[in-house]
């Protein structure tokens, strides 16, 4: 399967929306530039694959940030995921790791720990539309339709998985939202939830085996029939650039840049892609005489 994609559509004649996001290539980039341990990598690619899910319904420069708070070992986890297509995001300690649960998988909800998951909108007209809810199993889809019912009134069923091989690279990554709308026959309810559990594979293993967008989506779905109505590519984005956090130097004000200057150079690292920045002598003499 190549490259990472999002699509949107309808199904059971128009009863229900779908959200389908492939997102292995988008995980393991996150997974190289931070380091991450398996299980970091595991709660950093299901947090950005919900981002980018929740961010499909949006327009242009939108975004959606989640942050799930917890009190486990990970320390706390941020993805923004916008409109377009781009995510970007990070765990607190990227090095965490803890025993498999009993059934072989990794352990995200314990290293997510109990707290609460906040989810942040932010429109084109500046507005920020905020929510919060607790944490219910730190596992991260239970958790984003616990906030979808909750703050938003909406009932979904939410699958978010990444598979991590022994090598720690990412083999397959997605998720996919089903929706009813409003007026849904209950018969059609219990299609999709038939359809689900029947499922024997997670979405992990799926994506990693399909070939296509098209065999993963009639591998999720089965002979529930479905209608397609958007493509998008998806990849790791970051905004950061030396401009931007040159204008972060300068809000420390000047006292904060001359111990900056005594010490010769100064270095930036992004927390959301892990990029390093280098400021010279000359340079923070520039952003000194700004701020």
């Amino acid at each position: 399967m190549q490259h990472d994609e999002l699509w949107i559509g309808t199904m059971l004649e128009g009863n229900a929306r779908w959200v389908l996001v492939k997102s292995t290539d988008t995980v393991e980039e996150a997974r190289r530039r931070h380091g991450m341990s398996p299980l970091a990598t595991a709660a950093l690619g299901r947090s950005m694959t919900g981002a980018l899910v929740l961010a499909s319904s949006l327009k242009g420069e939108e975004n959606v940030t989640l942050r799930l708070l917890g009190d486990g070992p990970l320390g706390g986890v941020v993805a923004v995921g916008n409109a377009r297509g781009e995510v970007r995001g990070y765990v607190r300690e990227p090095l965490v790791d803890l025993p498999l649960k009993a059934s072989g998988k990794l352990d995200v909800g314990t290293a997510v720990g109990r707290g609460e998951l906040t989810v942040s909108r932010s429109l084109q007209n500046g507005e920020v539309y905020t929510g919060m809810v607790p944490l219910v199993s730190g596992e991260i889809a239970e958790d984003l339709v616990h906030y979808l019912l909750s703050s938003e009134q909406i009932p979904s069923a939410m699958l978010l998985g990444v598979l991590v091989e022994k090598d720690y690279h990412v083999a397959g990554a997605g998720g996919l939202l089903i929706q009813p709308l409003p007026g849904a026959p209950e018969e059609d309810i219990q299609a999709i939830e038939n359809q689900l559990g029947r499922l024997q594979t997670g979405i992990s293993e799926l994506v990693a085996q399909s070939e296509s967008m098209e065999e993963l989506l009639s591998h999720l779905l089965g002979k529930l029939p479905y209608h397609v109505l958007e493509r998008r590519p998806v990849g790791f984005t970051c905004m950061c650039s030396k401009e931007r956090l040159s204008g972060t130097l300068v809000s420390l004000g000047k006292k904060e840049i001359a111990d900056l200057i005594s010490d010769g150079k100064a270095e930036m690292v992004c927390h959301f892609c892990n990029e390093h920045y280098q400021f010279s002598m000359d340079e923070l003499q520039e952003i000194w005489e700004r701020a």
